[in-house]
């Protein structure tokens, strides 16, 4: 099997998944329990109850098994960087005839980053 590549992250967005990571793994007994006591209702093909909480559990495993493959995945470092040179991660300033105040950034290939920040 293939490793996946790796996916450039910030140290504040890793910070982040691995803080929802742990919420949502420390929440899996709460989630158990709440799927037995709807369980003890009786009938399950007519308990909405039920339902959405074993749809709760399957969302929260989906999400926590996407963070997990995200954080096996990532990394922090920017190897290779070279002052001057846009690379994956780079936060890249655009000035406009030497004009400070008229100025572009952007952010080279990091969806995490990207979304964090409105400005890129």
């Amino acid at each position: 099997m293939a490793s996946a590549p790796k996916q450039y992250i910030t140290p504040e967005t890793k910070a982040k998944l691995e803080e929802e990571l742990n919420t949502l793994i420390a929440r899996r007994p709460l989630v158990a329990a709440e799927i037995n006591e709807r369980r003890e209702e009786g009938d399950l093909k007519e308990n909405a109850g039920y339902d959405a909480a074993r749809e709760m559990q399957d969302q929260e495993e989906a999400r926590i098994k996407q963070i997990s493959e995200v954080l096996a995945n990532a990394t922090t470092e920017r190897e290779g960087v070279v002052e001057g040179v846009a690379n994956i991660g780079s936060v890249v300033h655009v000035y406009y005839d030497g004009d400070e105040s008229d100025k572009e950034t952007f952010l080279i290939g990091t969806r995490a980053a990207a979304s964090e920040n409105p400005d890129l």
